[in-house]
């Protein structure tokens, strides 16, 4: 039935005439059910003399006897079937008739085949480094009879085919996740199979990145399926760039730490470990890092110090804080040796921040602050700028310093007094730089200094730095000017003094008629003009109403000659 299902294949006969012997190929055994088929190359016929083949068969080395009579050229094989499953088996194929008229010509004796093909080894389980497929690659069989490569998974020990090929390479997984140990053999054309390789399975490389330490910790399974692994090779690619050797270490080696990261880079690696003084490699799979860099607050700014109640205020600003895990706040005596302070953890962080520094003499030194932005790693992200307080000191002069840290600078400088012990407070001095002048006799009371920021539009600020208190507090003396003369550099009424509060002190000035001409505080002169006219010569009477820093009280009252 096999012979009829043969000839019924082929629709038309094409004939040529023989010139020489068919060339038999081999006789295959198939155990299960005792069927020997018998394959051969019909030779060609250039003047069609072929009339038919008859094939031959000996068991066990004795005669050979016609089993079949094959009246077509083009078949090909012939399937024999025996009694039993014995392979002493021998067959050859005869040819009728040749193109010079010679009645036959026979094949060569062909036995059974039962040789398996040699067992050969994986050289090497890998990934594609462009693809993560994992292929499996060998050496050429040697033996004469090779068909095909079969490949299986070898998990489970028995081996699950899930391949075959003709070519020496093979992709075994397209998931670069999964990998499986790896066997192969070999087949011929017979499907006799070569004993399985030994199990293959690739590098597994993983790890995990400690982005404060800058470091990459790697563990791997080593390359299994070769007898020795001389060395081992960490491969390094920065920002898709090409690979380049990292670290060479020994064939046991299963962990590495990779050091020297720089935060916003996309970091690729693999193992290649090597075996046979390195003619054969294997690739890992491709662990790949992308890192970033931390992100700075988008504005920090150090906006104002002053004083207040004898304490310094911290004002500072700061948006969109992102990996900012804690402000630290630094204090120093010079800007050049500034120190942490204190600690603002990332919950308490607002965008207007307020620090309240106890521990300062503020009638005595000049202190800086400056403002760091952490991560959680405790690594720099930003600083501010430096800033220091103003320090008000007078001696026989009233002297201050300049405030530091505005952007835009100070717009002005005022010098504000006060004579009710801090209840009022009046601008008596403006100045574009620092102020330093000599107090005048009648300069009491309490002073500060204190700045105006030049607007700054970055940051929508305009604050206001106040210097500490300075008080010249004396008890009430006054002088009182008891003579005029309207025509000479002599010609106003003044009240000068220590001690005295200008602001609830005044004086009154009558003629001899009793009759009021002026009443002024005690700090404001008069032009002896009443009316729009001077005064004429004589006496007047005064009556000053003194009032002292100290609470003092006086009324004072004497004679003003006017005179020429």
């Amino acid at each position: 039935m096999k012979l009829l299902s043969i000839i019924l294949l082929f629709l038309t006969i094409q004939s040529f005439g023989i010139k020489g012997p068919p060339q038999i190929l081999r006789a295959c055994i198939n155990s299960k059910d005792s069927i020997v088929t018998i394959s051969w190359r019909p030779p060609a016929d250039a003047c069609a003399s072929f009339t038919h083949y008859t094939l031959f068969a000996s068991y066990n080395g004795g005669v050979f006897v016609n089993i079949a009579s094959i009246p077509y050229l083009f078949i090909s094989e012939y399937p024999h079937k025996i009694n039993n499953s014995s392979t002493k088996w021998q067959y050859f194929l005869r040819i009728y008739s040749l193109c010079d008229g010679t009645d036959s010509s026979q094949s060569e004796t062909l036995s059974i085949d039962i040789e398996r093909p040699k067992e050969i080894q994986i050289d090497s389980l890998s990934y594609d480094l462009t693809t993560q497929n994992i292929i499996a690659g060998w050496s050429t069989n040697p033996s004469a009879d090779t068909k095909i490569y079969k490949i299986y998974n070898f998990s489970s020990g028995n081996g699950d085919s899930i391949g075959v090929t003709t070519s020496t390479s093979y992709t075994v997984s397209y998931q670069p996740a999964i990998q499986f140990p790896v066997v192969i053999a070999t087949l011929d054309s017979c499907n006799l199979s070569s004993v399985l390789s030994s199990p293959h399975k690739p590098i597994e490389l993983t790890g995990f990145i400690d982005t404060c330490k800058r470091q990459i910790t790697f563990n791997w399974t080593p390359y299994q399926g070769w007898s020795t692994i001389d060395s081992q090779t960490l491969f390094v690619s920065i920002n898709n760039s090409t690979f380049t050797r990292s670290s060479t270490m020994s064939g046991s080696t299963t962990s590495l730490t990779y050091n020297d990261i720089d935060l916003g880079d996309r970091l690729s690696f693999i193992i290649r470990s090597y075996t046979k003084s390195g003619t054969i490699s294997s690739s890992s799979n491709l662990l790949t890092f992308v890192t970033r860099r931390p992100i700075a607050p988008l504005n920090l700014y150090l906006s104002n110090i002053t004083v207040n109640d004898q304490k310094l205020e911290v004002y500072f600003k700061v948006t969109k804080i992102n990996d900012t895990w804690q402000m630290r706040i630094l204090k120093g005596t010079n800007r050049k040796d500034l120190t942490g302070l204190f600690t603002i953890n990332k919950e308490n962080i607002i965008v207007d921040n307020l620090y309240i520094d106890e521990n300062v003499n503020v009638a005595e030194t000049q202190y800086f602050y400056q403002i760091e932005s952490l991560d959680k790693c405790n690594t720099l992200l930003s600083v501010s700028n430096i800033s220091s307080n103003i320090v008000l000191q007078i001696g026989d002069k009233l002297r201050h310093n300049e405030y530091e840290g505005w952007i835009n600078g100070a717009k002005d400088y005022e010098l504000i007094q006060s004579l009710d012990n801090g209840s009022t407070w009046n601008t008596v001095r403006i100045s574009e730089d620092i102020l330093s002048t000599t107090l005048l006799p009648d300069d009491a009371g309490c002073f500060v200094v204190q700045a105006l920021e030049t607007p700054n539009t970055t940051f929508n600020t305009t604050s206001i730095s106040r210097s500490n208190t300075v008080c010249v507090v004396e008890e009430m003396t006054s002088f009182i000017v008891t003579a005029v003369n309207p025509t000479s550099t002599n010609n106003r009424f003044t009240i000068s003094g220590r001690g005295i509060n200008h602001s609830t002190s005044f004086y009154q000035i009558y003629n001899r008629w009793g009759q009021l001409l002026v009443q002024h505080h005690t700090n404001e002169s008069w032009d002896l003009v009443y009316n729009e006219q001077i005064i004429p010569l004589g006496r007047y009477i005064y009556v000053v109403h003194l009032y002292g820093i100290l609470g003092e009280k006086q009324i004072v009252k004497g004679t003003l000659n006017v005179i020429r």
